[in-house]
């Protein structure tokens, strides 16, 4: 398992969203865009499932994600296998987290699961010669 570096850390938990990338048993390519997401330590992200369809079932398919965060200056790609849990104590300490935030702002929506992505490789986006690196 690879880990992030700080930086990629940072910038996951404070950027508005993320992109994320799932790829159905065929290899057809879908990405969403999530701002309920978090970089708990080095070696996991949390993408919260509010309404994942075609995600949820390509994952199901094909547990591989990738993820991507930037800023106007940097970013990181980050890729690995997902378990995904909609039930257990970490599950509901998500899901009330999650829905404390929507609900502050208006939302009503709730966490139907969570995608726990464990890192295998973290890649540089930052424009210039090393874009597209391997870093981890």
């Amino acid at each position: 398992m690879a880990k992030m570096p700080e930086d990629c850390i940072d910038l996951i938990n404070n950027a508005y969203a993320v992109a994320v990338a799932t790829c159905d048993g065929n290899g057809v390519p879908n990405v969403v865009c999530c701002s309920m997401k978090q970089a708990p330590d080095a070696e996991t992200v949390m993408i919260s499932d509010q309404y994942m369809n075609k995600t949820l079932a390509n994952l199901k398919a094909n547990p591989r994600m990738a993820v991507t965060a930037w800023d106007e200056t940097h970013g990181y790609q980050v890729k690995g296998t997902v378990t995904y849990e909609n039930e257990g104590p970490r599950y509901e300490q998500v899901a009330a987290q999650v829905h404390e935030i929507l609900s502050s702002m208006g939302y009503d929506f709730r966490s139907k699961g969570v995608c726990w992505l464990h890192v295998d490789e973290v890649y540089s986006v930052t424009p210039g010669p090393d874009a597209g690196a391997r870093i981890a």
